[in-house]
């Protein structure tokens, strides 16, 4: 994936990552615990959480040891280096252990979800057993049309430029029934194309 690009996506989306944290926070619903956030993609959420709510400890992890860097500066830059750190890791197999995590977040997880659903497995194992985890992508379902409507075309062409793939209900959906599981997932279509998973169920 081009770092410049990706730099350049995450920056458009500075302004979107306080209503997906809104929307992540009415499912999670709690102020503390282990946080796994996912995937190139990741950081902006966090940090939006990080600032809120001190008590959450949190994880940014990708395959890329060029992306860990550049996570390592955007947390040294906005001053939460106590309540985030990065991890290097495979998407399948993660490398933390069974039920560590309480909440997981992988944003632009349909450049990399696999047909065959070993990455929403893993997530699944490192959650706890009541944990949660959004896994997808979209522009929340609280944010303002305007908002969107600013930086909608520059980032579906940055978006199709790193690669992005098209996935859609009944794609997710098989992926989920292969993974094994449909007992835990649901579908939100609110704001974008999410699976949650939900071990609380």
């Amino acid at each position: 994936m081009n770092l410049d690009l990706l730099k350049q996506a995450n920056r458009l989306w500075h302004r979107i990552y306080p209503y997906l944290a809104d929307q992540i926070f009415e499912i999670y619903q709690k102020d503390f615990g282990r946080m796994l956030e996912l995937g190139p993609f990741s950081g902006g959420i966090s940090f939006e959480i990080a600032k809120r709510h001190r008590a959450i400890d949190i994880t940014l992890a990708d395959k890329d040891p060029k992306v860990l860097e550049y996570f390592e500066e955007e947390i040294r830059r906005e001053g939460l280096s106590a309540s985030i750190g990065t991890e290097k890791t495979a998407y399948a197999p993660l490398i933390f252990d069974d039920g560590v995590f309480d909440l997981v977040v992988c944003r632009g997880a349909f450049f990399f979800l696999d047909e065959k659903g070993r990455l929403l497995q893993e997530i699944s194992r490192v959650l706890n057993r009541t944990g949660v985890s959004f896994v997808g992508g979209g522009f929340g379902q609280d944010t303002p049309r305007q908002v969107i409507n600013e930086i909608a075309d520059e980032s579906r062409e940055l978006n199709d430029l790193l690669g992005r793939k098209r996935v859609t209900v009944n794609h997710l959906d098989a992926i989920i029934e292969r993974s094994g599981l449909s007992g835990i997932a649901r579908i939100v279509q609110e704001g974008g194309l999410w699976a949650i998973l939900d071990k609380s169920y």
